[in-house]
């Protein structure tokens, strides 16, 4: 039986007490595990530790791994694994709040990924911290006027103007163009059902969600602001406070996050592995 802490008064949050991810999980525990990231949307895993071996193995256990497009950032004998540092990592290119912006991860993909775990290595003495909104909440609180108006509509997803915008001012190397072909302009539905559970979130964001469907540009843009203001709303947010040794395992079928600022005089390391998904529904 799982020990579960809520971290939020919504319960969209909560931490996994008395588990230790260096060792194996039993598979009672892990349908457990599953069955609560369905109910909460993010798990917090307070003081461990454990090496890539570990990181990887007990993500496994959801599925399987994705290998994100940008190759300079995946830890060289652990592909797996995207290294979050601002100093490099084993030759891994720096990189520096790289998501400063409201997104699910990887929604520009056919097949987005359910989960991403994320855990820390080294963090700043403050900022740096993590922000996610509930995006069930969000489409819960919506009027029943704008859920009949989301109702059928889709909006395309794209990674190719994010980051070219992040490589503004020559900070970042640019896409291939092998890896422009690998993260074609795909599109989503706005309401996402969750297959397990039939629940209903919102799923557009600020970072990829280019367009709507159908839609002449204008309205379209005008339709996402408001969407997107709406899921940013203080009510459906929670600020995770990083420790070293936090994991963070999240549903990017319902939630979004967004990085904060920090000292960068300061080193932040963390490491992500990131859970295959399927086409959302």
């Amino acid at each position: 039986m799982l020990s579960l802490k809520p971290m939020t008064t919504t319960k969209f949050v909560t931490e996994v007490e008395d588990i230790d991810l260096s060792q194996p999980i039993d598979a009672v525990t892990i349908k457990d595990l599953r069955d609560a990231i369905n109910r909460h949307s993010i798990l917090v895993f307070r003081g461990q530790s454990i090496d890539n071996d570990q990181h990887l193995a007990f993500s496994r256990n959801f599925g399987d791994l994705e290998i994100h497009t940008v190759k300079q950032y995946l830890l060289p004998d652990y592909p797996e694994i995207i290294a979050l540092a601002n100093r490099g990592e084993n030759g891994t290119t720096p990189i520096d709040n790289g998501g400063a912006y409201w997104h699910s991860d990887i929604s520009y993909k056919a097949k987005p990924p359910m989960g991403s775990l994320l855990y820390s290595l080294e963090v700043p003495p403050e900022g740096g911290d993590t922000l996610y909104t509930d995006m069930y909440a969000a489409y819960d609180a919506l009027s029943e006027e704008m859920k009949g108006t989301l109702e059928g509509l889709r909006a395309v997803h794209g990674y190719a103007a994010r980051f070219a915008k992040m490589g503004e001012g020559g900070k970042r190397p640019q896409l291939s163009a092998a890896q422009l072909a690998e993260v074609p302009e795909v599109s989503h539905p706005i309401v996402r059902t969750n297959p397990e559970t039939g629940r209903k979130a919102l799923y557009v964001n600020e970072g990829f969600t280019l367009s709507i469907v159908g839609m002449a540009m204008d309205e379209s843009r005008d339709l996402l602001d408001r969407l997107t203001a709406h899921t940013m709303e203080p009510r459906f947010v929670y600020a995770h406070k990083w420790r070293v040794g936090d994991l963070v395992f999240w549903d990017n079928r319902a939630t979004m996050h967004c990085a904060t600022a920090y000292d960068t005089q300061y080193a932040r390391t963390m490491h992500r592995t990131t859970i295959q998904g399927d086409v959302p529904i």
